[in-house]
């Protein structure tokens, strides 16, 4: 009995990483495919075909737009956009934020995360995971006694919003996941921890 629990356990180890991985894949799909279905076209009998096709444009319609990004015109165009959304309240953090996951999980671009940090927060011996920012200058470095450091911490499960905290130095524990693993970890609630020691050729990057 003992090592047919065990060898259930294992085998759940391979099977539900894989089921979710499908699950949240067939979700996307049909989170797509609804969206982009005209009402008029819901004969159940060909839906399956018709999730197909929209699929499909919408794959065409992703790499038509990357395409054009990658042109002088479309470079504009995208510029415009962004100081577009810039303006408006609410829509620029969401925006911003969400630009910058993407870069992190798709495109593995730096971002304006530099590595992941745990830092005191909202009090004395309660951690939370942060981002470290940037170093801070000017005024803020002068009136303050030691060094600090600018660190962002995202709220779970929303990381559109969060909070800027100046951290000394000497009080930030330093993590070796990289941006990419952190913010995974943010945006699930922490159900999802990246394994340790990293594998090989892993570690506080992006």
């Amino acid at each position: 009995m003992t090592k047919l629990r065990n060898s259930f356990f294992a085998g759940l180890l391979v099977i539900l990483p894989v089921a979710a991985s499908v699950w949240i894949l067939v979700s996307l799909f049909n989170w797509i495919t609804n969206f982009m279905l005209p009402p008029g076209l819901r004969d159940e009998r060909l839906m399956p075909v018709y999730r197909v096709a929209v699929f499909l444009g919408f794959l065409l319609l992703t790499t038509l737009v990357g395409w054009m990004t990658r042109l002088v015109i479309g470079k504009r165009l995208v510029g415009l956009s962004e100081e577009l959304i810039s303006r408006v309240p609410v829509l620029n953090r969401i925006y911003g934020f969400m630009k910058e996951i993407s870069q992190t999980l798709l495109s593995g671009r730096k971002t304006v995360f530099h590595r992941v940090v745990l830092v005191e927060f909202p009090k004395s011996g309660t951690y939370a995971l942060g981002f470290v920012t940037s170093e801070a200058v000017g005024e803020v470095q002068e009136k303050t006694k030691e060094q600090v450091v600018n660190v962002f911490v995202p709220t779970t499960p929303n990381p559109t919003s969060g909070f800027l905290v100046l951290v000394p130095r000497e009080k930030i524990v330093e993590l070796e996941m990289s941006v990419a693993d952190g913010i995974k970890m943010v945006i699930s609630g922490g159900s999802v921890v990246p394994p340790w020691p990293p594998a090989a050729g892993t570690g506080n990057g992006h």
